[in-house]
């Protein structure tokens, strides 16, 4: 029986996206690669992050450094984010219903912490911190451990191609949102064990997996 709930922060519960895009662009000539042109950015949600570096060829020595300065940048803009549209009832009907709800992200715990209060969104039992460059399985398995639950009481909720893919090395389900940094076509292609097109499906999703 579910009974966890691990819900991503960027691209599941904010709308981070564009943001992400221009920060990428605004380092294209410190780093010396090539800017993602604005009508191309729908297509870019349907190819890897390695494919999207490839393309705009981004130098593989110089991506720790580039993913800092990116993350750094982000990081000060998290309070001025806006919450996805109905992501606040449906995290307040899960909470209702006697779920745990924890938050993963890659962000501070504290900007992200300042986010939820601005938004009226404390919901949330724990912040895991997730590494840029580890799998987040890693995260993942370390939470199962330390908190003894079971892989099959636990189920996630993440808007990446790349969240499928830990999800799976930690056995753990998982209920892949489109409003997030991939398209459909790219979740699709990892074999998520759901797919939802708008926050309130989560709901019904989360009633057939318990």
């Amino acid at each position: 029986m579910t009974k966890t709930i691990i819900f991503d922060f960027d691209g599941t519960l904010v709308e981070s996206g564009q943001v992400v895009f221009d920060l990428f662009n605004s380092f294209a000539d410190k780093y010396k690669y090539t800017r993602m042109p604005q009508e191309q950015s729908d297509y870019i949600r349907t190819i890897t992050f390695k494919e999207r570096f490839k393309k705009f060829n981004v130098p593989l020595f110089k991506i720790p450094m580039l993913t800092i300065d990116i993350v750094r940048k982000y990081k000060e803009m998290i309070p001025d984010l806006e919450a996805i549209g109905d992501i606040k009832h449906v995290l307040d009907e899960l909470k209702k219903a006697g779920f745990k709800l924890i938050l993963i992200s890659a962000n501070s715990k504290e900007n992200i912490r300042k986010f939820l209060e601005l938004n009226d969104m404390d919901y949330f039992e724990e912040i895991l911190t997730s590494h840029r460059f580890f799998g987040r399985h890693v995260t993942l398995n370390n939470y199962i451990k330390k908190t003894k639950t079971q892989s099959k009481d636990i189920i996630f909720v993440g808007d990446e191609h790349r969240d499928i893919v830990a999800c799976k090395k930690s056995n753990i389900k998982i209920i892949s949102v489109t409003w997030g940094y991939d398209f459909e076509v790219l979740l699709n292609e990892a074999n998520p064990d759901f797919i939802v097109r708008k926050p309130e499906e989560i709901l019904s999703v989360i009633q057939e997996a318990v």
